[in-house]
């Protein structure tokens, strides 16, 4: 097994959560980006044949709002002012993981071809498993890069309903999460 350690400067979280209610074409689909990520990894094999586990934690200081999303997929980091940016980052720690700017989001996962068993665990709230396909590359001088992404239920974390001003929408309870993460051998 190779002991790797992340390197948060090639890895990238993205979380998109989408509107959904009488007025959800007045509301904004978001892109959350999470930085400042933490982990280390066991791993052996190649590709398809890949094992290992992985141990990740998203610091929610490290999250910030990458833009609006548009109906083609693509994000526009420009359609939001700095304090509604704020603004929704405040809203997600509050409402979703129930703490301030100091939690942390943990995720454990187990590799076995191709396919890894994922546990989030919230700062303040229940933990949730997912099933997700995985593709685990080789790269050159040892590391190694995993993506993937997968739908996670706001209300399996703990979360409450997150709603807009007089109910006019919500955020839908699922969301996707993306992530494309590079891992370097440790030392």
């Amino acid at each position: 097994m190779t002991d790797l350690v992340l390197d948060p400067a090639r890895s990238r979280v993205r979380i998109h959560t989408f509107a959904e209610g009488i007025l959800a074409r007045l509301a904004h689909d978001l892109e959350l980006v999470c930085g400042n990520l933490e982990g280390t990894a066991l791993h052996e094999g190649s590709n398809g044949a890949a094992k290992g586990n992985a141990s990740i934690a998203v610091p929610l200081s490290g999250c910030e709002v990458g833009g609006i999303l548009g109906k083609d997929g693509r994000v526009d980091d420009q359609g939001l002012s700095p304090s509604e940016r704020r603004d929704v980052i405040a809203k997600m720690q509050k409402d979703v993981f129930h703490c301030g700017p100091d939690g942390v989001v943990r995720v454990e996962g187990h590799l076995d071809a191709g396919k890894a068993r994922l546990r989030l665990i919230p700062p303040n709230g229940k933990g949730t498993e997912a099933v997700v396909a995985v593709e685990v590359r080789a790269e050159p001088g040892g590391g190694v890069r995993a993506t993937g992404s997968f739908e996670v239920a706001l209300s399996a974390l703990g979360s409450s309903v997150i709603k807009g001003p007089m109910g006019a929408f919500r955020v839908k309870d699922r969301v996707k999460v993306s992530f494309d993460l590079g891992f370097t051998p440790r030392g």
